[in-house]
């Protein structure tokens, strides 16, 4: 399920900009790891019962996601491998700190995404029913 698509994320969202070529495979990346997030609560059929409100942060949220994963190397930036430094010549570059594996310490979650996403209840990780 297509949540948004380029047209919301370059005339609503107006995010960094991304190579249309690229945008496809960012924007499923992105659908996946905001499902994840919620802990598959979102889904298709769960997204078109949803208020709008909620809608739209979700859309944003996914636009976020996907800018994110542009911003630290592309879809590749789940894969559970991190490079921590590389120097080419004069140039260094070092990644300090990081998540751990689930992501939930920063790692391949756009920390915005959850920023939007935490108002919806999506994100709710008690038990019962909400």
């Amino acid at each position: 399920m297509a949540y948004t698509d380029k047209s919301y994320y370059d005339e609503t969202y107006r995010g960094e900009p991304v190579p249309g070529a690229d945008f496809p495979s960012l924007l499923l990346r992105a659908e996946e790891i905001v499902e994840e997030m919620t802990m598959y609560r979102l889904s298709g059929s769960s997204f078109a019962a949803m208020p709008e409100d909620v809608k739209e942060r979700v859309r944003k949220a996914v636009c976020a996601q996907v800018e994110y994963l542009d911003a630290n190397g592309g879809s590749d930036v789940d894969t559970g491998t991190d490079i921590q430094s590389a120097s080419l010549g004069k140039y260094s570059y070092a990644r300090v700190g990081g998540g751990g594996e689930d992501g939930a310490s920063g790692g391949y979650y756009a920390p915005r995404a959850l920023r939007l996403l935490y108002p919806t209840g999506l994100l709710y990780r008690g038990g019962g029913s909400l």
